[in-house]
């Protein structure tokens, strides 16, 4: 086992949140489907759309939150190719964790992509709407906890990738903000100061 994981939770957190029960293993399997990339999308969608409760311009109204996804997934998917550690079925004896969904083995752990997905909607979320994003913010902490209770990631892959999605999308709204200003410099507006 790498030094990295070798003080890692993920066995303690398997054992205390698991139970013998199919409502908790759907629970589970459903945060885990929900911070897929396709279904964050949707979520964005949804979310912007509970916020301005106008089809026109939704697109748009969301193309910064679709931009931080986007930004999270690759920064993941670089880091994942740099670092290369293993996933927990590929060290752990089989019989010791308890998987849910299709079991992954490989060297691609780090970090979680479902974690920095989530993250990167619920930061964005945060930033541009603060409290009125506490579902996100909870759907991000369910589905980090839902990719350890599968068997797919280590505790310290989901902090690395709520990390990843978190600096993603600061990076988004720190862009967005800085273009703001530069557009209305160019128009003379207020933000010109």
């Amino acid at each position: 086992m790498p030094a990295l994981y070798q003080h890692d939770p993920f066995l303690l957190l398997q054992h205390l949140l698991w139970s013998d029960s199919a409502w908790t293993d759907l629970l589970w399997m459903a945060a885990t489907v929900a911070c897929e990339g396709w279904a964050m999308t949707l979520v964005a969608l949804l979310f912007v759309y509970g916020r301005t409760r106008r089809l026109r311009g939704l697109v748009r109204a969301t193309l910064p939150l679709f931009a931080a996804l986007l930004l999270a997934g690759l920064f993941a998917q670089v880091l994942k190719e740099l670092v290369r550690t293993p996933r927990p079925l590929s060290v752990l004896d089989p019989g010791t964790v308890h998987v849910l969904l299709e079991p992954l083995r490989g060297t691609r752990s780090f970090p979680s992509g479902h974690s920095a997905s989530a993250g990167a909607l619920a930061t964005y979320a945060l930033l541009r709407w603060g409290r009125a994003a506490w579902p996100l913010v909870v759907l991000a902490a369910l589905g980090g906890l839902s990719r350890i209770m599968v068997g797919a990631h280590w505790a310290l892959d989901v902090l690395g990738g709520l990390s990843v999605g978190a600096l993603a999308a600061a990076a988004i709204w720190l862009a967005q903000g800085a273009l703001a200003r530069r557009a209305a410099r160019r128009a003379g507006g207020p933000a010109a100061a």
